[in-house]
């Protein structure tokens, strides 16, 4: 992997599992987010949802196994509707051709971290990365996983 990517893949990465502005902010930033392991998964959830009440932002929250998982619910005007759900499927277009390539060469890639226009992932099997980043014409696409065989 490039330098530049390698570097990019560890912020995401890092910011995700360190969430260093705390579960909330990263709800704000992500748009999703879910409890860490050990928290009591009500007691996070309304925390969550009174946060979001202050500041008045919509936030929907359920309660998944021993976790709990909050998202934002965002309307989208009439108007950047098609632009929207258009950028949705090509990014899953993407990810999934990327996923597919992985694949080829005895990856297993099962979740894709979106962090805005950036997505990275890691081989369940070997720890093969990939890196994508979205906004330019042609999207930059990077990673052991599309190079190399699965290691395991």
């Amino acid at each position: 992997m490039k330098p530049e990517h390698d570097e990019r893949f560890r912020r995401i990465a890092e910011e995700y599992l360190e969430r260093p502005g705390g579960d909330y902010a990263e709800l704000l930033r992500r748009g999703q987010v879910s409890s860490p392991d050990g928290v009591d998964p009500e007691k996070w959830r309304a925390e969550i949802r009174a946060k979001a009440r202050a500041d008045k932002i919509r936030v929907i929250t359920i309660r998944a196994g021993d976790r709990a998982i909050a998202a934002r619910q965002r309307s989208i005007p009439k108007d950047q509707e098609l632009a929207v759900l258009s950028a949705a499927m090509e990014r899953g277009e993407v990810l999934r051709g990327v996923g597919e390539r992985a694949r080829a060469l005895g990856h297993e890639i099962v979740r894709w971290l979106g962090h805005d226009d950036e997505s990275i992932a890691i081989c369940a099997r070997c720890p093969a990365r990939i890196y994508i980043r979205l906004d330019a014409a042609t999207p930059v696409v990077d990673g052991e996983a599309l190079d190399d065989s699965c290691t395991d």
